[in-house]
């Protein structure tokens, strides 16, 4: 049971990870000014991780950038919050409340209104956009929505 969790972490991560950036697509969550150094990447040099890796990419269709140090933090923060779901939603079945909503509103609460701007990687929750306040909450809902359909779908309720 363990292994087949965290197989089904790693694929529910995965799929969020992408159902996020797709909603980020639709609903961007900062401007195209404040996202040049998106929060991973500036979380990443606030590490002492160098810019040339932070905003390394590669070209996709001749024209488009595809930074994937980004992406790489995306579905590794993805992944490993799904396989945590998924090893513990049956031992404190709280967690997945409102099918997997609540998860997503304590991680955005975490990140988005505690830590990141605790370390300085994104401006204070008073000073960041209502635009970015709703994209963030309501994209973390999805996100984790879709991690629970996941693992409700493979492992069972």
């Amino acid at each position: 049971m363990f292994i087949n969790s965290i197989v089904v972490g790693i694929m529910a991560g995965l799929i969020s990870g992408m159902v996020k950036i797709g909603w980020e697509t639709i609903l961007p969550p900062r401007s195209q000014a404040r996202d040049e150094t998106n929060p991973p990447q500036q979380l990443l040099q606030q590490l002492g991780v160098p810019r040339r890796v932070t905003h390394a990419y590669v070209y996709y269709s001749k024209d488009q950038k595809i930074y994937y140090t980004a992406l790489i933090m995306h579905f590794g923060f993805s992944v490993t919050f799904a396989v945590l779901l998924a090893l513990t939603y049956k031992i404190l079945p709280i967690i997945a409340l409102w099918e997997g909503s609540l998860y997503g509103i304590v991680i955005w609460f975490a990140f988005h209104i505690v830590i990141l701007p605790l370390l300085k990687t994104v401006p204070s929750p008073v000073k960041q956009p209502f635009a970015e306040h709703f994209s963030e909450f309501f994209g973390h809902i999805v996100w984790s929505w879709s991690i629970y359909f996941v693992i409700i779908a493979l492992l069972g309720k």
